[in-house]
């Protein structure tokens, strides 16, 4: 067929209608001044991921245009046909022609764009053998960050299930002493295994240009690539610890980065069958692939960014487009202080405060209003870590009451908080514990604390 002229390509851009060309292939339906459906270019279970804004609005407000929030596929009308019906752009000109009745280099009635080039099948997703997974658990070399986890300042509770934390979220080691954190799906299939080296401090290794064997993928390993063969397999990342969601399934999911500060964490706070903690491994895990599990099991999933990283999960979670995954940041209001660094993450906070346990994090509310001690309040601003002693109470009755104020949790949050503890607070002691902090203070009108 001829080449088609500009003009002619100008005038069906200017006549096709966005609305037109998805509901030919979408259904649609109606969600103020715009339409919603199904999106046609990932497996999308959710109608209301999939925005047309119809050609009604103006241009410069985006009309005349598709966007999923999820895979992040947009366009016009061409595009839609292009990517979606896997068209050529002429023949995507032509059919629009023919739909609003355009002459386009003499297309008769009758035409229909040819069928699309067949697309391969996509390749079969990697699994891992199980057998694999045990051996390295059990058989393995001390490595630096097993050492550096072990050797934390932990209580008594926390020491004892340190090797159950570990075996739970099955970490291993390989030979050359990198730690192995396995990727196994929520249907207990490993999918992949994370190799990394750390400092015997606890921090990554940052590998130098060129060197080899500190962070790679045990698929890639010699003796394993031959077995898996990578380049024939999509490779799946699920989140470290999905394997987990079967084991307790009314958890709240605490999601983090890193593998290390889900470890830290679960470690730190324990009662997996209420808050289980998940790693994506790295922000471009944090998809809809690796998300979706937790979306249609309908989880209630916290985010917890780094200190500086808040806008980027926030963006990250509109694009998920799911109202049970939510930015979760009350623990930094509680417990971050100016030495942490902006850098802090959640980990970073826990294992400071394993370091020093006089510590007392601010109470807040749900509505994040502070309500503690004021003279306090200024003691954590400044960048210290112990509140000051209020006067006219003793060295001994103060202690008592940091001894409390440790065991009741050190804050007091409403029952859907992430951290928030039922199992202390349905110890018979803690109405004595609580009767004890009411005959040391009073609480006025104000929130401040009064010594009586």
């Amino acid at each position: 067929m001829p080449k088609i002229s500009e003009d002619i390509i100008r005038s069906v851009l200017d006549q096709a209608k966005i609305e037109d060309v998805v509901s030919d292939f979408v259904m649609l339906r109606k969600a103020g001044v715009n339409m919603t459906g199904i999106c046609p270019f990932h497996d999308d279970k959710h109608d209301g991921n999939f925005i047309v804004r119809p050609s009604s609005i103006p241009e410069e407000r985006h009309g005349n245009t598709y966007r999923c929030f999820v895979c992040d596929a947009k366009g016009g009308p061409v595009q839609f046909l292009m990517n979606a019906e896997h068209m050529t752009f002429p023949d995507a000109i032509r059919y629009l022609g023919k739909k609003y009745s355009i002459d386009v280099d003499n297309v008769p009635l009758n035409w229909t764009p040819p069928p699309p080039k067949p697309v391969p099948p996509p390749p079969p997703p990697l699994e891992m053998q199980r057998a694999w997974v045990k051996p390295l658990m059990t058989g393995y070399l001390q490595n630096n960050f097993t050492n550096w986890f072990g050797r934390l300042p932990w209580d008594d509770q926390q020491r004892k299930r340190l090797t159950n934390t570990l075996w739970q979220y099955c970490v291993g080691c390989w030979y050359d002493g990198r730690v192995v954190f396995w990727q196994i799906d929520h249907e207990g299939i490993p999918r992949a295994a994370k190799l990394m080296k750390y400092e015997p401090d606890g921090h990554r290794y940052h590998e130098k240009k060129g060197e080899k064997n500190a962070t790679g993928w045990l698929y890639n390993q010699d003796g394993y690539r031959d077995i898996c063969k990578p380049a024939e397999h999509k490779v799946l990342h699920p989140l470290f610890g999905a394997h987990l969601l079967k084991r307790y399934p009314e958890a709240k999911i605490n999601l983090v980065e890193s593998e290390k500060t889900a470890l830290v964490m679960a470690n730190y706070f324990g009662n997996p069958d209420q808050q289980l903690w998940l790693a994506c491994g790295g922000l471009k895990q944090l998809n809809i692939e690796s998300m979706q599990p937790l979306i249609d099991q309908g989880r209630q999933v916290w985010l917890w960014p780094d200190k500086d990283g808040i806008d980027g999960w926030q963006e990250l979670a509109d694009k998920l487009g799911s109202e049970n995954v939510q930015i979760y940041t009350k623990f930094f209001d509680a417990c971050w202080i100016e030495e942490d660094g902006m850098k802090a993450d959640v980990a970073d906070i826990a294992v400071r405060m394993l370091y020093h346990p006089e510590f007392v994090p601010r109470k807040i509310k749900a509505e994040d209003k502070v309500v503690t001690n004021t003279n306090a309040m200024d003691s954590y601003q400044s960048g210290a870590t112990l509140p000051p002693k209020p006067d006219g109470i003793s060295d001994e009755e103060w202690a008592k009451h940091i001894d409390i104020m440790n065991a009741l949790g050190n804050y007091e949050v409403a029952n859907e908080e992430p951290f928030f503890d039922q199992v202390t607070l349905a110890d018979p002691r803690a109405a004595e514990w609580r009767g004890t902090l009411h005959n040391l203070y009073n609480f006025n009108k104000n929130g401040k604390e009064e010594r009586t």
